[in-house]
C-alpha cells in the first residue's frame, strides 16, 4: 500500500502525493544531497500540473504504463503517475513509482 503525503501551498491545497514501496527502496539507496533535490522536485510535481514530461523511454512505458511521466533529478529520473480528481470534492493525487539512473536506461 502506498504511503501518502499531503502538503498545503501558500494557503491552497495541492495534490496528494502517494509513495510506492520501490521508490522509498530506491530513496534509501540515494545519497542526502540527491534526496534532498527528489523532495525539493516532488514538491514541483505536487503542486505545478505541467512539471515533468511524458517523453519517456520505451523501456520504462513496458516497466512503468503508458500513463508513466518523469521528472529529472542529477542523472535519476522519478516516475510517477498524476490521477486528477473525480470531481471538485475529489482529490488530484500523483501516485511516485520509483527512481531509475538515467545511464541504466540509455
Amino acid at each position: 500500500m502506498p504511503l501518502d503525503r499531503q502538503w498545503q501551498s501558500g494557503g491552497l491545497l495541492v495534490a496528494k502525493l502517494l509513495f510506492t514501496a520501490p521508490f522509498l527502496d530506491d530513496l534509501a539507496q540515494l545519497d542526502e544531497r540527491v534526496e534532498a533535490e527528489v523532495w525539493r522536485k516532488l514538491e514541483l510535481v505536487q503542486s505545478v500540473h505541467a512539471v515533468g514530461t511524458s517523453l519517456v523511454e520505451p523501456q520504462l512505458i513496458r516497466s512503468y504504463g503508458t500513463s508513466c511521466l518523469k521528472i529529472a533529478v542529477f542523472g535519476f529520473d522519478v516516475l510517477y503517475e498524476r490521477h486528477p480528481a473525480a470531481d471538485d470534492a475529489g482529490d488530484e493525487f500523483v501516485v511516485v513509482l520509483g527512481i531509475i539512473s538515467q545511464r541504466r536506461v540509455r
